[in-house]
């Protein structure tokens, strides 16, 4: 295993051999880039999964379809497809991606139709709980260990369990295509930080508008206020976090952006009509 480090103003790595540790993962990285990078046409050997940290992305396929990525988003790219990658204005994009050979998974899992699932480009938005999965997957690759292979083996299998959840538990959603380059840069920017107490003021001059002409337009074209929308995004991750995570409520709270856990389980249960133990509960029974 040898990993590259990425040159330029932005940090990053790239994680190569890992089939010298387990022979279905084949690299894995993580990488920074800025406002308006793209990548050209470029095909890969294997599968491909990736994830949104921060920033907008455009993805397409050579005289094929086009996707959208925006934070939280999952993209899976089967093997020989030739893709190009361009991000959006934004002055900072991060993701986080595996390369695997599916095959093996399949072979160890077959009820899962992975294969079928994925057999095709895909992309799922609002997955925020699987960052920690990838996570895991380029924690084993990278960091030697006593049994490495088997913990990478087991992160391989429950990163691609949750990506074929994910993928057929997908609703359509209305494309962002046609939205306001402004407020597709806002909705962006607080779905990559939702962690932080955005005001109106500090959101609008990031997006280079006023805050009323923001709070017009946002509120025009997805129908919710910047403060439902951020609350939505919160209450999203929280979903994701008491549903796939054993997490204490207080870390959740704090990781969703909370100042306290009184304040987390009022607004979840505006939202849900019942507290966040009450939904985790509820997911067990």
């Amino acid at each position: 295993m040898q990993i590259l480090k990425a040159r330029g103003p932005l940090a990053g790595f790239w994680a190569v051999g890992l089939d010298r540790i387990l022979s279905e993962v084949i690299d894995s990285g993580e990488h920074w880039e800025g406002a308006n990078y793209r990548i050209g046409p470029h095909v890969h050997r294997h599968w491909e999964i990736g994830y949104v940290v921060e920033g907008i992305t455009r993805m397409g396929v050579m005289g094929g379809r086009e996707i959208f990525l925006q934070p939280g988003s999952l993209w899976c790219l089967p093997p020989n497809l030739n893709h190009w990658v361009e991000h959006g204005s934004e002055p900072k994009h991060h993701s986080l991606w595996v390369g695997f050979d599916l095959r093996a998974v399949e072979n160890r899992h077959p009820d899962w139709e992975a294969l079928h699932l994925l057999r095709q480009t895909a992309s799922v938005d609002r997955v925020s709980h699987l960052e920690r999965h990838f996570r895991q997957v380029i924690r084993e690759g990278t960091i030697s260990s006593v049994h490495q292979a088997a913990g990478l083996l087991l992160a391989i299998d429950s990163l691609v369990l949750e990506v074929v959840r994910a993928i057929g538990d997908a609703k359509p959603a209305p494309s962002r295509a046609a939205l306001h380059p402004a407020i597709l840069r806002a909705m962006g920017i607080v779905e990559g930080r939702f962690r932080e107490n955005w005001t109106l003021n500090e959101l609008a001059e990031q997006v280079g508008l006023s805050r009323g002409r923001l709070a017009e337009l946002f509120s025009r074209e997805t129908g919710c206020s910047i403060h439902k929308f951020l609350t939505k995004v919160r209450v999203s991750h929280a979903e994701g976090l008491l549903t796939h995570s054993d997490l204490p409520i207080g870390d959740i709270a704090s990781e969703c952006g909370f100042a306290t856990i009184q304040h987390f389980s009022r607004v979840f249960k505006e939202v849900h009509g019942q507290t966040p133990i009450e939904f985790r509960r509820r997911l067990i029974i």
